[in-house]
């Protein structure tokens, strides 16, 4: 049962308390200066308490405390192999610190108990008009999301604030992703050392991310069927893992041009006791910096602009291009590569 009634405290002043037992049948009370927010108050937690989720301010934690709890969480998950990277478990604490409970702009000591959809929403537009991106504002908005959801699983929270807030488009047009040109990805291979050539000509044809080059071994090139087979990735700290996602794991047809580059580079690649197809001089993992490092000085050979992840874009703007689905070109695994025929040839000599 809940009930208003009214007190003069010491001080003299009059307030409205608001008489009340929660679900778990502790008696609860709170003052308030007038008696239409103690009635306000009361009918709110009258539908809180019948619902059981009612949460006292006084058993609430602020959002930097909910926030160091689940990347507590995410650091144990890391150390045992449950699907957490360090380089995203860095990434999720940038977020925390520079945006999320920055003194300037976040909400780190705001209770999670009190925190309301127009509180998010606020966050959201005091993110963009301190100078962060859309893209950043709305990755902080997705970070918030996972911690108050894992609050909700410590029996922390009952609803998630952030859930359905959005950070709308500047723009009303789609921006499609780079795609190099065929005479960009000629020259660049044209240019392009011995060494060098064959990773490219992969990644190019291929579509490989960076971390599934460095992680691809021998044993996942099938040169008698032709295909690929992405069965690990390298992570940025070198830590061999599976593939991002379950699609990742998938046999990509391969056609002569990248076989025969993969048959000459066999012919001259370093050991590795990994068995990598493209392993660093020493044998040990190639750094992605490194790769980065030349292809840099490649592109300024040639005089082409481009990212490292563009070789990517262009080889699914080819798969299109000849017709073939973005699944059935790469989550096909049955399907021989006897369909593939290149529209792009670069042979080297």
């Amino acid at each position: 049962m809940a009930t208003i009634r009214k007190r003069t405290l010491p001080s003299g002043l009059v307030r409205w308390q608001v008489d009340f037992t929660d679900q778990a049948g502790k008696r609860r009370s709170k003052l308030f200066p007038r008696r239409k927010d103690a009635d306000v108050y009361l009918v709110k937690v009258r539908s809180l308490v019948a619902n059981h989720t009612y949460l006292a301010d006084s058993d609430s934690t602020t959002l930097a405390g909910a926030a160091k709890s689940w990347l507590d969480h995410c650091e144990v998950r890391c150390k045992t192999g449950r699907r957490m990277e360090r380089s995203t478990l860095r990434g999720y604490s940038d977020y925390v610190r520079l945006h999320l409970t920055a003194p300037e702009v976040g909400i780190g000591d705001k209770l999670i108990a009190q925190l309301t959809r127009r509180h998010v929403n606020e966050l959201r537009d005091r993110l963009l008009l301190n100078g962060r991106s859309e893209h950043l504002t709305r990755r902080a908005i997705s970070v918030l999301k996972l911690i108050l959801d894992h609050a909700i699983d410590n029996g922390q929270l009952f609803t998630n604030a952030a859930q359905g807030v959005r950070v709308i488009k500047s723009s009303r047009i789609e921006h499609k992703a780079p795609v190099p040109s065929k005479e960009a990805i000629r020259a660049l291979i044209e240019a392009a050392d011995e060494d060098f050539k064959p990773l490219l000509i992969v990644s190019a044809l291929g579509g490989l991310r960076a971390s599934e080059l460095r992680g691809l071994r021998w044993q996942d090139v099938d040169f008698e069927k032709g295909f690929l087979h992405i069965r690990q990735r390298a992570d940025a700290y070198n830590q061999m893992g599976e593939p991002k996602s379950r699609a990742g794991f998938r046999d990509i047809p391969a056609g002569p041009m990248v076989l025969n580059a993969l048959r000459r580079w066999k012919l001259r690649c370093p050991k590795s006791e990994l068995g990598l197809v493209f392993p660093a001089p020493q044998g040990g993992i190639l750094q992605h910096t490194r790769t980065q490092d030349r292809f840099r000085k490649l592109q300024e050979k040639v005089e082409v602009t481009m990212r490292w992840h563009d070789l990517r874009h262009f080889a699914v703007s080819l798969w299109i291009e000849q017709g073939f689905s973005i699944k059935e070109r790469i989550a096909a695994p049955s399907r021989t590569c006897a369909r593939f025929t290149p529209l792009f040839q670069v042979e080297p000599p």
